[in-house]
């Protein structure tokens, strides 16, 4: 428990800028650790707080995507058979992807996140 409130203070505490900068390796870390922790394994607290980052990265995308309708800018990006993608679901989506490319690890991560989520589900021209 002291664990996870260490975690959680640290996360809570960190800059936001980590969140502007991340590349699509630190993104794959991270929300690798997301994927450990959803398949009952144990964390180290480093692992905790990645895990609980890259819920809040996902989150806060999924988020700004469900105000702009999967928008950028004027370009409809993303475009899901309903209305909204699941955490889990994008971050398997995302993960994958950042697998399968890894000369995109260096990109930026929402660009990378992005990316995957058009390629799972693009719109019709």
């Amino acid at each position: 428990m002291k664990r996870l409130l260490l975690a959680l203070f640290l996360f809570l505490t960190a800059p936001s800028v980590l969140a502007a900068t991340a590349s699509g390796r630190d993104l794959l870390q991270r929300c690798t650790a997301y994927e450990k922790s959803q398949e009952g394994k144990e964390l180290t607290p480093e692992e905790s707080l990645d895990a609980m980052w890259c819920m809040g990265y996902v989150s806060g995308l999924l988020d700004g995507f469900s105000i702009s309708d999967f928008r950028i800018g004027e370009v409809v990006a993303v475009c899901p058979p309903q209305a909204t993608i699941s955490r889990a679901e994008a971050l398997s989506i995302i993960n994958r992807r950042l697998r399968q490319y890894p000369e995109d690890l260096k990109n930026s991560g929402r660009r990378s996140a992005i990316l995957a989520l058009s390629q799972a589900y693009p719109c019709q021209k």
